[in-house]
Parts: C-alpha cells; sequence; structure tokens
C-alpha cells in the first residue's frame, strides 16, 4: 500500500470513529429518555407563569396554543406579548382568552429598537409581572410554533425543586405538513423533512447537564431569574435562550432536560425558509457561542472534505491502491449514521406522541432521518461558511445585525408578508 492510500485509510478509519462517538451520544440520550425517574418528579408545583412571545400566525397557531390553557398544574396563569394590535395573532390570543377561564393577559409590547422583538415582548411581560405579582415562583416560556403535551409544565417545574439545577428545558421536534400534488411535496414538504433532520441533530447536546435551554420550552426559578440578572442580559441581546444558558453555566449550576417537554412544532416551509432558517441558527450560534460554533465548524468541515474528497478520488482513480478496510470504513460511517439519525426519530415520535397516520408515513419519515445524514452535514457546511462571511439575520420579517452577544442593530428591512413565518 502507497503513503497516499495508507493517509486516505487514515481518514476513514477517523471518519468511523467520529460517526461512532455521535452515535454514543444518541445511544446516552435515548437511555436519558427512558430514565424513569425523569417522570415521577411531580411534587414542586409552585405558582407559575407561562410567558408567550407572538408575532404572525404560525402553523396551526390556534391548536398550539389551546394545550397551553389547559395544563396539568395547580396553579399558573398566562402572559401573551404581542408588538402591536394589528399583529394578526393578537385577535386570536383576544378570542381564545375571552372564552378560557384560565388566567391569562394580553400585552403590547411596542416596537424593539435595540434588540431582538422576542425579547423585547418577554422583557415587557416580565416587567409587567413584577407590577403585578410577587407570588409567582417559577416562570417558564413557550413558542406559539409548538405545542406542548398536558404535562408538560408539571415537567419543567418540577426538578427546579433541587437548587442545583438552574434551569430546565424541553426542545422542539419538526413535524412536517404535507402539501397535495407532486409541486407541493418538491417545494414544501422535501425541504421540510430535510429542516426537521437538520435540527434533531442538537438532541445529543441535551440530557442531565444539557449545554443549553431552548427558549421555545424552558423554566427557572424567579428568584434565579432575578439572582443572574437575565433582563440586564437581555438588553441589546436577539438570542434569549443562549444568554440564560450561559448565566445559568456560568453560575455553575445545570440545566436540565426534560423529555415530556419535548414539543411538537408543525412545520412548512420552502427551500428559501430551508436557508434561511439554518444559516441563521449558525450565525447566532457564532456570536453567542463561538467555542461551540469552530468546534461545529472544524467537524462539519473535516466530515465533508474526507468523505467527499475519499469518495471522488476512489471514483477518478479506482484503480488506486487501496485496501478493503477503506470502503469498509466508509461504509460502517455510513451506516452508523444511519443508525444514530433513526434512533433520534424513534425516541423523538415516542416523546411527542406522533399523531394518527399510516404506518408508511411514518416509517419514511425514519427513513429520512436515516438516509440524509450526508446530505443535511453538507446543509450544515453551507450554513457555517455563509456565518463566516455575514452576522445579519432576519427573524420573523425583522432584520438585525448582530455587532456582538449585546449589541444588536435592527435594521429597516422589513418582509412585507410578515404575517406567516417560514420556518
Amino acid at each position: 500500500m502507497t503513503v497516499f492510500a495508507t493517509i486516505i485509510l487514515v481518514i476513514c478509519l477517523l471518519l468511523a470513529v467520529q460517526s461512532l462517538l455521535a452515535l454514543a451520544s444518541g445511544v446516552r440520550f435515548a437511555r436519558y429518555t427512558r430514565d424513569p425517574a425523569n417522570g415521577r418528579q411531580r411534587e414542586y408545583q409552585p405558582k407559575a407563569v407561562i410567558l408567550v412571545p407572538c408575532r404572525g400566525l404560525d402553523e396551526e397557531f390556534e391548536e398550539n396554543l389551546r394545550p397551553l390553557f389547559t395544563q396539568n398544574y395547580r396553579e399558573y396563569e398566562l402572559i401573551f406579548i404581542t408588538e402591536n394590535e394589528s399583529d394578526p395573532a393578537h385577535g386570536v390570543i383576544a378570542q381564545m382568552i375571552g372564552t378560557s377561564p384560565r388566567p391569562a393577559w394580553l400585552l403590547v409590547a411596542g416596537e424593539a429598537r435595540n434588540r431582538g422583538q422576542k425579547i423585547h415582548n418577554l422583557c415587557a411581560g416580565i416587567e409587567m409581572l413584577n407590577t403585578i405579582d410577587r407570588r409567582t415562583e417559577v416562570l417558564a416560556f413557550a413558542d406559539a410554533d409548538a405545542r406542548p403535551g398536558a404535562d408538560w409544565l408539571a415537567g419543567l417545574v418540577a426538578p427546579l425543586g433541587d437548587k442545583r439545577i438552574g434551569a430546565t428545558t424541553g426542545f422542539r421536534w419538526f413535524v412536517p405538513l404535507r402539501p397535495p400534488g407532486l409541486a407541493g411535496w418538491l417545494t414544501r414538504y422535501l425541504p421540510s423533512v430535510l429542516l426537521t433532520v437538520w435540527n434533531a441533530g442538537a438532541l445529543a447536546l441535551l440530557g442531565e447537564r444539557s449545554r443549553f435551554a431552548w427558549g421555545g420550552s424552558m423554566a427557572i426559578r424567579r428568584e434565579n431569574f432575578d439572582r443572574l440578572r437575565v433582563l440586564e442580559r437581555w438588553s441589546g441581546a436577539v438570542s434569549d435562550d443562549y444568554m440564560l444558558s450561559g448565566a445559568v453555566h456560568e453560575a455553575r449550576q445545570r440545566i436540565r432536560f426534560v423529555p415530556g417537554a419535548l414539543v411538537r412544532s408543525p412545520l412548512s416551509t420552502n427551500w428559501a425558509g430551508l436557508l434561511e432558517f439554518t444559516t441563521r441558527q449558525i450565525r447566532i450560534t457564532r456570536v453567542y457561542s463561538p467555542v461551540v460554533w469552530r468546534i461545529g465548524l472544524a467537524g462539519y468541515l473535516f466530515y465533508n472534505l474526507a468523505l467527499g474528497g475519499t469518495l471522488a478520488i476512489l471514483a477518478i482513480n479506482p484503480a488506486i491502491d487501496f485496501s478493503g478496510g477503506m470502503i469498509i470504513a466508509i461504509v460502517t460511517t455510513c451506516l452508523l449514521g444511519a443508525a444514530n439519525g433513526a434512533l433520534r426519530a424513534v425516541v423523538a415520535f415516542g416523546l411527542i406522541n406522533s399523531p394518527s397516520g399510516s404506518v408508511a408515513r411514518w416509517a419514511g419519515q425514519i427513513s429520512a432521518h436515516a438516509i440524509l445524514n450526508p446530505l443535511i452535514s453538507l446543509l450544515y457546511l453551507y450554513n457555517f461558511l455563509s456565518s463566516l462571511v455575514s452576522r445579519r439575520i432576519v427573524w420573523r420579517g425583522i432584520s438585525y445585525q448582530m455587532i456582538s452577544p449585546s449589541i444588536t442593530i435592527k435594521e429597516p428591512l422589513r418582509d412585507p408578508d410578515g404575517e406567516r413565518r417560514e420556518a
């Protein structure tokens, strides 16, 4: 075997090891979700409030919000916040509040200046809460594009009885909505499936000691929120969850993932929405978590260059002196990635109690998580490279330039059709 062939073999073996480590993370996540202790803690139920910042009408908007009014929890209230009364979400929420016995508030926050509109809405809700209610002990946060289960709030709050846990978190699992016809499949369903698989990779970062809390499904004790001065940290920021997560970690507290707080998120996007959403997440990560961003860039750069380069060399020069170990390592890499993707999907569908549908449909989605990993890796690489050249994001029709974690410039450009978000 030549030196060149030996180098290729070593690269192939490193690829297999990388995929094996990723699968090991997936197995640890699956075991954690099956731990009976995650479902037993329900005794700690102090008064809580759920804050829901809204902008525009998401997919199945009312169906997503309705479970928030009927949580299996002793005492809690709801605060919905919109930018203005002309937001289409405002009228829908007002009607839902009017027909529900659950105590709920609908607040107009006004337009944000040099910070994200979502953070501006949340700050307005918390400031209002501080003036009207000091009994509330827990702050929970929900996004309007996600649909929690009936025990979502109880699951998020219960671990907070342990003062070592600074915050709890769930996560979203995108469920692509399938439009009729071949054109709908190509232009909306396929990019929605790709986004679902892309988003699923973050589950490996969650567990007993999660690396982050996701803002669409998280909770924190109110006294801890105040002690960590989260409102001050949010000043000038665009990412609520990264800033809160950083504050919790700096205080040497834990962020615990609650499997029952994994929420179903109906999704219908197009190709432009797919690229916008995925690139936005990585650009935010570059600004708010540069260490994680650098690790991710190195990992996806190596994976794509090593796998793609090796396959290209073998295709161009099939007569190259190589051993069967190369082929075995490449096949093993692909099989391990497929197993990891399928495992995540099976675990997630079990946690969100996936809605009824044909066996073929759900088997098809699990298969997508198994076979699309190489394509998703290319998408990730595009996202990382794109984040190198720009810190500009568009979020719910508003353009932001992220100068630093605490300096955000809101740009005047707006999406004229801001009523429905892509992804």
